[in-house]
């Protein structure tokens, strides 16, 4: 689920470099120890504790896709997180408002998939979990489909009282850009995958997301939300993002997900005409027909909750 180092073959490397090479070698190479993330932040974390109720899950959307792509996840994995999860979106909707029992909010911003108008919203999704004082705020678009079970699950292998930045990176080089006029580089995970900030963490953001300074650095930085947040966090803050190969997003080739692990995937995306894989042959479950279902969240849905009350009219 996650890429980490193992400590044991580091420190077996360092005794033979120091039999066979020396202290000069060995010294470089425990400097290079120290400065490798090992996975700590999965070390003891069973022992915290992480129930959803510790969980802020926001939404970013647009009012041209409420009634779209919104509705698919009102019907599905919002129902599993309806108390911890909220919409922001960028005008007034009382019908969703009242659907979502006044989670949806008017950020303010702009409508427009401009760098201005996400990185806006990003930054009042981030002031919306500061207020919020619970250990992790997860970011999803609204072209995601989320296994709300799965999620907490993963978080309990984490740690929130430490640095943590969980997503999946859809750049392998290390992304370069300018900053106040200077050359830097960073790493980011797509927030079409989605993110996850532990509280520690966030804390530490505010100096470059707070009170509307996250659409601030965005702008200096000029790119837009997922590479700014990543930029506070693997630049600024110099933490290491930890990737998961269990999110993910539209940009990737959905159709060849393995369809017998979809339901323990927890982040899934949408993106026509690559989409997810799922038939009935495939997973032994009933499922909607295309035209039905052309995000196949639906059925994905049916996979994870069968329990729920439409299942029953897949096939």
């Amino acid at each position: 689920q996650f890429i980490r180092l193992g400590k044991k073959k580091w420190l077996v490397f360092i005794l033979l470099s120091i039999c066979l090479t020396g202290s000069v070698l060995t010294k470089l190479l425990v400097q290079t120890l120290m400065r490798t993330n090992f996975g700590s932040n999965f070390n003891g974390a069973g022992s915290v504790g992480v129930t959803l109720n510790d969980v802020f899950i926001t939404i970013k959307t647009s009012k041209q896709f409420h009634d779209t792509r919104l509705q698919v996840i009102l019907n599905t994995w919002f129902n599993q997180a309806r108390e911890q999860t909220y919409i922001v979106t960028d005008d007034d909707d009382l019908e969703l408002n009242i659907t979502t029992n006044g989670h949806a909010i008017n950020s303010g911003c702009g409508k427009t998939h401009e760098l201005s108008d996400l990185s806006c919203k990003t930054g009042v999704e981030y002031d919306l979990y500061m207020k919020s004082g619970k250990k992790w705020w997860c970011h999803f678009d609204d072209d995601n489909y989320v296994n709300v079970g799965g999620l907490v699950n993963i978080l309990r292998q984490l740690d929130w009282r430490k640095d943590v930045y969980l997503g999946r990176r859809s750049k392998l080089t290390d992304f370069k850009g300018k900053f106040l006029g200077k050359t830097v580089y960073f790493v980011f995970a797509t927030t079409g995958a989605g993110v996850c900030i532990s509280k520690t963490l966030a804390e530490k953001m505010e100096p470059w997301a707070g009170a509307g300074k996250f659409l601030a650095t965005s702008r200096a930085l000029g790119h837009a939300d997922d590479c700014t947040i990543g930029f506070i966090i693997t630049n600024r803050l110099k933490v290491n993002l930890t990737v998961t190969n269990l999110f993910h997003s539209h940009m990737e080739k959905l159709a060849k997900l393995d369809p017998t692990t979809l339901q323990n995937q927890v982040v899934l995306s949408h993106g026509a005409p690559d989409i997810l894989n799922i038939t009935s042959n495939l997973t032994n479950t009933k499922v909607f027909d295309l035209n039905a279902d052309p995000t196949r969240f639906y059925s994905v849905h049916c996979l994870v909750h069968p329990e729920s009350f439409f299942c029953k009219f897949a096939k």
